[in-house]
């Protein structure tokens, strides 16, 4: 069944042909593309090794300490930025040209990336604290700039392709960046710390050598007041996307937050249950990045929506009546996959429906939004598994769930009766008639 009526109205859950298909590989074609993201991978090399080597130096080593106790500490350390930097982020995104602030900003990464080399040394080991702090903060400038960068570089339509071939990139850098300092770091920190700023600056010239502009500074036309920006959030679209995601994405932190712990307790892992728990979330989110393109031709926004709460709704619905541990980390699987194919479409949403003028600070409240929303979650998960028992608690998250596919199956989201010609495949289809194809 492809319609069901809302109100009188038909809300269409299959778009009516995909003639239009967007190969990730034909965007490469655009040489100013190729040099973003070959900037983004060789920054997300560096970052990634940068990390673990700084971390292997004097923050994180595994301990036999439960996996409550790696959970509380990642959400504390993960929040910190978001809350801090996280509105900064949108704001120098729209007030600096964002090819000059990925330019200067991975230039000043590799800058302090070679300061931590002074936390190798025990009487200037506090060094490293402060490279750690600011390279995190950084980490969330420069992604604000990348994905409201996206928009210019590609065309509307194309936005899904970019971002999921984004996001499948960043997966691939940070276990490459993550496999070479887990082999170089170990032997001299020094030489990673190296090659991690070696790879800031190459990307620093990368993105430099970008022809287009992509917005931002002078750009900007017109002063953007905060009652512009307030009736862009709230408008149809944007509401329905940022809620979308913001829910699906706090009630995925609960699920993490209590499958970690039945894992925890049942395997006795301690801390690498919690890390199994997100191997197997970021095994689902890369399956995730690769079906969305698909998805995004043949499904539209409300449909892919419900898709994502249903079949979140019934993988934790099944965990739940089956306590068992491995069903659990399948589960988890699932729900990243699910959450991985909303937020890309809803990422396309913002990027293609913000003005020009302020769309990094949409963009920037967007991602802050979801992302304490899952801090949230997996807070609330942790208290309510001192309450209820495992299966308890995945029942109420399964509701919520399916609560959130009926009523975002209702809702409006901004999508005008006449609206399915803006589709591309829609607009080629009636050009073909009228041409007589």
């Amino acid at each position: 069944m492809r319609n069901c009526r809302n109100n009188g109205s038909v809300i269409r859950l299959r778009r009516k042909t995909n003639a239009v298909h967007v190969r990730r590989r034909d965007l490469f074609k655009y040489p100013d593309f190729r040099r973003a993201i070959g900037g983004q991978v060789l920054s997300q090399c560096g970052d990634a090794l940068a990390s673990l080597t700084l971390a292997q130096i004097m923050l994180f080593t595994f301990t036999d300490a439960p996996s409550i106790t790696a959970l509380t500490t990642a959400l504390i350390i993960s929040a910190v930025p978001l809350i801090l930097v996280g509105p900064l982020a949108g704001h120098l995104a729209d007030r600096i040209e964002r090819r000059n602030l990925l330019c200067r900003g991975n230039a000043l990464r590799g800058i302090l990336t070679l300061f931590g080399l002074f936390a190798l040394n025990s009487e200037t080991h506090w060094v490293g604290y402060a490279v750690f702090g600011l390279l995190v903060a950084l980490t969330r400038i420069l992604y604000t700039a990348r994905a409201t960068a996206l928009a210019q570089l590609v065309r509307r339509h194309e936005l899904v392709a970019a971002d999921s071939t984004s996001l499948i990139l960043s997966v691939i850098a940070g276990a490459v960046g993550a496999g070479i300092g887990s082999v170089v770091s170990a032997y001299n920190p020094a030489i990673g710390l190296c090659i991690a700023a070696l790879a800031h600056i190459t990307a620093s010239l990368l993105f430099r050598r970008i022809s287009l502009s992509l917005g931002g500074g002078r750009t900007t036309t017109h002063r953007v007041s905060v009652r512009d920006i307030a009736m862009q959030l709230v408008a149809s679209k944007t509401r329905f996307a940022m809620s979308a995601t913001a829910l699906h994405r706090m009630m995925f932190g609960i699920c993490i937050a209590s499958i970690a712990l039945l894992v925890d307790r049942s395997y006795h892992l301690q801390t690498t249950g919690y890390v199994t728990v997100l191997g197997f979330s970021a095994a689902g989110s890369f399956i995730g990045s690769t079906t969305a393109e698909w998805l995004s031709e043949r499904y539209p926004r409300r449909s892919i929506t419900v898709m994502a709460f249903a079949l979140a709704g019934i993988a934790i619905l099944t965990a739940a009546l089956v306590e068992h541990p491995r069903l659990g980390l399948f589960a988890i699987a699932l729900c990243a996959l699910a959450f991985q194919n909303l937020r890309i479409r809803s990422d396309a949403t913002i990027q293609a429906n913000s003005s020009k003028a302020n769309i990094g600070r949409l963009f920037a409240a967007y991602d802050v939004m979801y992302n304490i929303s899952f801090v949230v979650g997996c807070m609330s998960g942790i208290l309510a598994s001192a309450y209820f028992n495992y299966g308890q608690v995945l029942g109420m998250v399964a509701t919520g769930y399916a609560s959130c596919a009926v009523i975002f199956l209702k809702v409006n989201d901004g999508k005008r009766q006449d609206e399915s010609l803006s589709h591309p495949s829609a607009r080629l289809r009636l050009d073909n008639r009228l041409v007589g194809v």
